[in-house]
């Protein structure tokens, strides 16, 4: 069995940065262990699986670690979109079309902007009951196992760290800037004598206001027990949980705001991911995430029978 696949590299402009994602459009045929296996065999941090296609707007896809089944979210979801418009499997005009993503029961919709047969960007929606929780480690116990001192924790704007769950919970904390943020190494033995191994959250979202391109209001950075000291990991599933860690300081006011978030660095795959918040002040908090995505490479995998 022959199989067409692209990768792209996602919340970027720019080939070899951002999330690299690798997208195989039609996939109809594949078991879900054949579709672990290849996930494996790539080594990305996700393959999408398009697995169907509904008329002209709507598409079903699955998407694999090298380890589990994950559902397909911000940097997957938005290099999906760009892969099958431009590699054909929707014959779209110049314009903004509306698409649905179908991942099991959830239905996510999509507005992809087209031109000369390729995706320009494209935009995802979702809502999110966020929980959020003000009991977190003291600031001796963060700074320690980020290998920090207490004064990069002064972050600016009264922003306090806070654990969020929207499902998954991140411990955000609000550091006093992008350097900060870049100069922080996860200490495992310091973080297991901390408090903070008897919360639910594993991950640690760094946040800080300021960043080095001049489109971004904010820096992100995760880091955790489960990550690599020296890793820098894609952080688009991660910003439902700094939206609703936003909306829950006092002096972010009512209202639909529109930002940016910049990851990474010229040396490690910057990201430059787009975020619309609508704070209602209310448990549910609706986001619009989107970017844009570079096509990197087109290949076939040859299956063994």
């Amino acid at each position: 069995m022959d199989l067409k696949y692209f990768t792209a590299d996602a919340f970027t402009r720019e080939a070899f940065h951002g999330a690299q994602i690798a997208v195989f459009p039609e996939a109809e045929a594949l078991t879900a262990v054949q579709m672990q296996t290849i996930a494996a065999e790539f080594n990305l941090s996700e393959t999408v699986f398009v697995t169907a296609v509904e008329g002209s707007v709507g598409f079903h896809a699955r998407a694999f670690s090298p380890r589990e089944e994950v559902p397909v979210f911000g940097h997957s979801l938005i290099a999906t979109a760009h892969v099958i418009v431009s590699s054909g499997l929707f014959d779209l005009p110049d314009g903004v079309h509306d698409l649905q993503m179908h991942c099991g029961e959830r239905v996510t919709p999509l507005a992809v902007a087209t031109r000369n047969g390729q995706a320009e960007q494209a935009q995802f929606a979702v809502t999110v009951t966020p929980t959020v929780d003000r009991f977190v480690p003291p600031r001796s116990e963060l700074a320690s196992f980020l290998s920090l001192s207490v004064d990069d924790l002064d972050a600016p704007d009264d922003l306090r760290s806070l654990l969020v769950a929207c499902p998954k919970p991140y411990l955000v904390v609000a550091v006093k800037n992008r350097d900060a943020a870049r100069r922080a190494r996860f200490d495992f033995g310091k973080w297991s004598n901390s408090s903070a191994p008897s919360m639910l959250a594993q991950e640690i979202l760094l946040v800080a206001t300021g960043a080095e391109h001049h489109d971004a209001q904010f820096y992100a950075r995760l880091v955790g027990p489960a990550i690599g000291v020296n890793d820098d990991p894609p952080v688009g599933v991660a910003l439902p949980a700094l939206a609703a860690w936003l909306c829950d300081h006092p002096h972010i006011r009512k209202g639909t705001y529109p930002f940016a978030v910049e990851r990474g660095s010229r040396e490690t795959r910057h990201s430059l991911l787009n975020i619309e918040m609508d704070n209602q002040g209310k448990e549910v908090l609706q986001l619009r995430i989107g970017g844009n995505a570079v096509l990197v490479c087109e290949g076939r995998m040859t299956l063994p029978r």
